[in-house]
């Protein structure tokens, strides 16, 4: 019969952070885009921090969460930011509270929530499909839950929902106390993380084919439908007396009801506040549209809302598996004395002869009652006959059971008698293994620790170097910090995980938040840069994109330009360098206006906290993307250079044909004026005839050059023609020229549009249709010159004003 496991309520929703208690904090992060359209903001207006700060006063339970919680934020970070804060915590009660003391209350309340899990779990890895069966994985599990908000400083919300469970110890069904630690309490654990990042589970071979058959089918975990993922699928979630759903639309609906009550609230501030542009109300199913679902790379089709997780456990037991002390001298130790190969290789052997049958292994009851009990160290100190034992008290003797071997192994006090193959050794070898418990249990813990902190649910079935590895924390890491054992952290790509052995601020913060609010803080704003740098990579990268095909050095992507800031790029400017040049500049204006200025700087007081907010930024890959965001700027940077040098010799080209074609045009000039000269010197070479009254003609006179060795003489009629022919000849090569440069420099124009888009067609036709019509439009000028005249009131004759 199933037993429910965890602590029971209490009325005034107070709750003791003991030992052996998991808080576990789901965060969705909603775009600052998506909050303004909800709103029906419009253009690029976003809902500032003053906004929200009028929200939270106006709202009790907002203002006790923010008294209760926010002093603890700034007391670990500087959060101040043009004199003011720019973060504030909602609260999502809509409870009517007329005094602060009743929105304390009201804040404070949680609610109960079971889950309950399928009474075996199957996952592959490395593809054999492995199934774990241990008893007690169906008892249904209660966990308090508490829900808010958190407005960032670029206008984006988060929403929170934490959980709290109390795993250490439950009531049997005979009403005893029972050890918690099971293996059906670990499975239970590492499930949470599953729920929301499910790898090592894959598609069922039904929803495998029909992703086969539609490559581009998307999988929301938030549907209706089931996901064909066994571990999202099977999880039951519920209030009490509620029908149970999956994980995600439980969630979906918690969100949805919540995003309606606080979106009313910031609608109503909206509206009371002066000189706001004029904006749509909330609209029916506003909050459909408010979480983007992503990508989960692990398992194709499937899309998740953008979100990120942290684990906080005030666990006593654990804490001292992740930070050892040496019991004798209680100083602190290393992991790899603590896990010693011998110890889980018996772990691996279990495990290989499972799967050597198939690619399927199933860890049933018989494989857990040896992994609770290790009955195979009984074999190494039972006694031989006259060999002595295998396992034995340093110098001689025999161990009456686990009662004496423990302490023994943990001092260094026992001697290892045989070697591999069983032979007696000619020197016994001392045996030392600090970590040693009564059937193993620390080598559980250590295989359960370090799958949870990298997500693997396949915790059994691990090296002894992937153990170490697992459980080497991102926080401390040097001994210094080591040997003050506050707290223990670790981090995945996703989530951020805590160890402590207890904790004033836990102990504040889980009846508000339901964790401790300094680690919260540093998950939050490590979740606020994680998303800014991913959103801000698309715009810039979209920006690039359409650098590179307005210069010709790459084809269009679909949708890239749309991708840009706002529609604030001029994708149909007439000229390519141009719109080049402005989204060039966009982008290194973007680099501030959308990233620098919301991106938080480590604000952290104290080395802990930096420490931590520094390596979960790097394993996030934050520091990453910004680095290649930057040498993404910086090639845009390059590109401008290299642009203004292309337009400054395009430019200097266009001066030296102008200055060419004005010279050509005065040398024409000059030609035709001293063609004008010669024409006239042989008029006067020809002389005058008589005229009709007889008078008398100036004579004929030759143009005559006598010059040492050299006399010529041209007459009048010579020197005309010789002329008129030369003028004709200048004229039609002139004609040639001016023609030539006019078809250049259109082609030019025309080149300098867009590659055969419609406006180089339609400006191709335009020129066409012009000069189709230039015939017509020269024989409308008479009429249009007397029109003007008429309409300024001159005479066409004479140009001379009528009356």
């Amino acid at each position: 019969m199933a037993v429910e496991r965890g602590a029971p309520s209490t009325a005034a929703g107070l709750e003791q952070a003991a030992s052996g208690t998991l808080f576990w904090t789901l965060s969705l992060f909603v775009e600052p885009e998506r909050v303004a359209r909800a709103l029906g903001l419009t253009g690029q207006d976003r809902v500032t921090p003053d906004v929200f700060r009028r929200v939270q006063l106006r709202h009790l339970p907002s203002f006790a969460l923010a008294n209760a919680i926010e002093p603890l934020f700034n007391d670990i970070a500087d959060r101040e930011t043009a004199g003011g804060v720019q973060e504030f915590l909602l609260a999502t009660t809509a409870e009517h509270c007329a005094t602060l003391d009743k929105a304390r209350l009201a804040v404070r309340r949680h609610d109960d929530v079971l889950f309950r899990l399928p009474p075996k779990i199957s996952w592959t890895t490395e593809g054999v499909c492995y199934t774990a069966s241990p008893e007690g994985l169906d008892d249904p599990r209660v966990m308090r839950m508490r829900r808010f908000w958190l407005a960032h400083n670029n206008g984006a919300l988060s929403y929170h929902l934490s959980f709290s469970h109390h795993y250490g110890s439950f009531i049997g069904q005979g009403g005893e106390d029972c050890d918690g630690y099971d293996p059906a309490t670990l499975y239970f654990l590492s499930t949470l993380q599953k729920l929301v990042a499910p790898k090592e589970f894959g598609l069922r071979d039904t929803s495998l084919e029909a992703l086969r058959d539609d490559p581009d089918r998307v999988i929301d975990v938030c549907g209706d439908e089931p996901t064909g993922v066994d571990i999202l699928d099977a999880v039951g979630v519920h209030r009490r007396g509620m029908p149970p759903s999956r994980f995600w639309p439980f969630v979906a609906n918690q969100f949805r009801g919540d995003a309606r009550s606080l979106f009313a609230r910031i609608d109503a501030e909206l509206g009371q506040a002066q000189a706001r542009p004029r904006r749509k109300s909330l609209a029916d199913g506003f909050e459909n549209g408010l979480l983007e679902s992503t990508p989960f790379i692990e398992v194709p089709g499937l899309r998740v809302p953008k979100s990120r997780f942290m684990f906080h456990f005030r666990d006593k037991r654990f804490f001292d598996r992740v930070a050892p002390v040496d019991p004798l001298t209680g100083q602190s130790i290393p992991h790899k004395l603590m896990v010693q190969d011998d110890c889980y290789r018996p772990y691996r052997e279990k495990i290989a002869a499972l799967v050597a049958d198939g690619a399927e292994a199933t860890l049933d009851k018989p494989f857990w009652d040896w992994v609770c009990t290790r009955d195979d160290y009984a074999d190494l100190i039972a006694p031989r006959g006259p060999l002595p034992p295998k396992l034995r008290p340093a110098g001689g003797g025999m161990f009456s059971g686990f009662g004496d071997l423990a302490p023994a192994l943990r001092k260094g006090a026992a001697e290892w008698t045989v070697d591999d193959q069983g032979e007696l050794l000619a020197q016994p070898e001392t045996m030392h293994i600090p970590a040693f418990e009564p059937q193993r249990r620390d080598c559980l813990d250590f295989l359960f620790l370090s799958g949870f902190n990298q997500n693997i649910i396949d915790f059994m079935n691990q090296d002894t170097s992937e153990v170490l590895d697992s459980i080497d924390p991102i926080y401390p890491t040097q001994d210094q910090q080591a040997d003050e054992r506050f707290f223990v952290r670790y981090a995945n790509h996703r989530a951020m995980i805590t160890y402590v052995a207890e904790s004033r601020s836990l102990e504040i913060g889980n009846d508000y938040i339901g964790t401790c609010p300094y680690a919260f803080l540093i998950h939050a704003l490590s979740m606020h840069n994680e998303f800014l740098t991913r959103s801000h990579e698309v715009r810039t990268l979209a920006i690039v994109d359409h650098v590179q095909h307005l210069l010709g050095d790459g084809p269009a992507r679909p949708g890239s330009v749309g991708l840009a800031p706002g529609a604030r790029i001029p994708i149909s400017a007439s000229r390519r360098l141009d719109a080049a040049e402005i989204a060039i500049n966009r982008a290194k204006l973007s680099e501030y206006d959308d990233h620098d200025r919301y991106r938080y700087d480590n604000p952290f007081r104290y080395d802990t906290e930096r420490t931590v907010f520094a390596k979960l930024e790097d394993l996030r890959g934050v520091a990453r993307r910004t680095t290649a965001l930057n040498r993404a700027i910086r090639s845009l940077e390059d590109h401008a250079r290299d642009l203004k040098r292309r337009r400054d010799a395009a430019e200097a080209q266009q001066e030296a044909r102008r200055t060419g074609v004005i010279q050509i045009l005065l040398g024409a000039t000059g030609i035709f004026g001293a063609g004008q000269m010669i024409y006239w010197i042989g008029e006067t070479a020809k002389g005058e005839p008589p005229d009709e009254n007889g008078k008398t003609g100036k004579p004929e006179s030759p143009v005559v050059y006598d010059l040492p060795g050299y006399r010529a003489e041209f007459t009048g009629d010579e020197i005309m023609s010789t002329t008129q022919a030369a003028m004709f000849i200048a004229l039609i090569l002139l004609g040639a020229m001016c023609l030539a440069l006019a078809v250049r420099g259109t082609a030019g124009w025309v080149a300098s549009l867009p590659e055969w888009s419609g406006e180089r067609i339609g400006a191709v036709r335009l020129l066409w249709r012009r000069l189709l019509e230039s015939p017509a439009r020269l024989a409308r000028w008479p009429e249009r010159f007397v029109r003007a005249m008429e309409d300024t009131g001159e005479d066409p004759a004479d140009g001379q004003p009528h009356g």
